[in-house]
């Protein structure tokens, strides 16, 4: 057992605790990631998406956004940063009803003509031709956005009985699946090589006891 410990060093223990971290954070991640993309078109053709699904390709149609995300820091004395704009969650059209979808701020030019568009579209107009490429993951929408969702549906003239029969409400948040893979990656090699210094160490330890 003394052997064991004597192998344990700080850095190899920061080592452990990095990879191991970086493993953990993006795992789930790196699972949705190696998993089939389904399209925009193919939820608007009847795929079904899932909690947990992976969703890839151009925005087929948006119906305005029925929430925002600010984010700030708070610093050690109390106080903190102004507002900083991070997002709108937009409501797009599936096979099965609406979900939710959660794009960047640089992304909310473009989605707000997208809707501009669709709802031309609606009138009559034309296919819309702006094109937003988005990759996400399909979540369960929690808290205080089913709320907005469901009261944005309420304006369109949707009963609360035709909401609850869309099921539970999903929102597709924007991922970056190639820094996911990266970081699972590096997790990984890290892990790797803090257990070959370990059985490094370990064959030196039981070879100086000799």
């Amino acid at each position: 057992m003394d052997r064991f410990f004597r192998c344990l060093t700080k850095g190899w223990l920061l080592l452990l605790l990095f990879g191991g971290a970086l493993t953990v954070f993006s795992g789930e991640a790196f699972v949705i990631s190696m998993k089939p993309a389904v399209s925009f078109q193919d939820m608007m053709d009847g795929t079904e998406i899932k909690e947990g699904s992976r969703v890839a390709g151009n925005v087929a149609y948006s119906l305005d956004y029925f929430a925002s995300e600010t984010t700030y820091t708070r610093y050690q004395d109390g106080s903190r940063s102004g507002n900083r704009k991070n997002g709108n969650y937009y409501l797009i059209p599936t096979a099965q009803g609406f979900a939710g979808l959660k794009c960047r701020e640089a992304d909310v030019p473009d989605m707000n003509k997208l809707t501009e568009e669709t709802f031309a579209l609606l009138e009559g107009g034309p296919e819309p031709s702006t094109e937003v490429f988005f990759q996400g993951r399909a979540e369960k929408m929690e808290g205080k956005l089913v709320k907005y969702y469901q009261e944005y549906l309420t304006d369109m003239g949707y009963s609360e009985k035709e909401i609850a029969a869309m099921g539970e409400p999903l929102v597709i948040r924007y991922t970056s699946f190639g820094a996911v893979r990266v970081m699972f990656a590096i997790g990984v090699a890290l892990l790797v090589v803090a257990g070959i210094i370990f059985g490094i160490r370990f064959k030196r330890e039981g070879q100086s006891a000799d």
